[in-house]
């Protein structure tokens, strides 16, 4: 999907917002994203965020390196902060391996949610 003068801020949003949910381990929820980012109601977040996950076909896994590029350069737009601290091994581990299993158990519900949708059966997932 190309980016555009149209899409840029909302696939921003929602790629943070994915990112956020899927490294920190007290996540903020998608009304607290409706909130920071008022254009977009909960309900549009939450359609935003499943129709960005399918896209992307579930692949949530992202590099801890990435993310931490990311996050420190987002972190140093907010003078004063000093609540940041190296992670250890275990922990960048651990992290990562909460990566792999959020992203199989998305792409599980996504399978059970188009087995129900072709059977007929209505399902809904909110990701929080």
């Amino acid at each position: 999907m190309p980016l555009l003068p149209t899409n840029w801020r909302p696939l921003v949003l929602i790629s943070l917002m994915i990112a956020q949910k899927m490294w920190d381990d007290k996540y903020l929820s998608n009304a607290d994203f409706s909130y920071i980012y008022p254009f977009f109601d909960t309900k549009q977040v939450n359609s935003l965020e499943m129709k960005f996950l399918e896209l992307i076909q579930y692949n949530t896994h992202i590099k801890f390196s990435i993310y931490t590029k990311y996050y420190l350069e987002l972190k140093s737009l907010v003078p004063g902060d000093t609540s940041l601290r190296p992670l250890d091994v275990f922990t960048i581990d651990k992290l990562e391996n909460q990566s792999r299993n959020m992203e199989e158990n998305l792409k599980k519900n996504a399978k059970t949610s188009a087995d129900n949708k072709q059977s007929g059966q209505r399902t809904n997932v909110v990701i929080n």
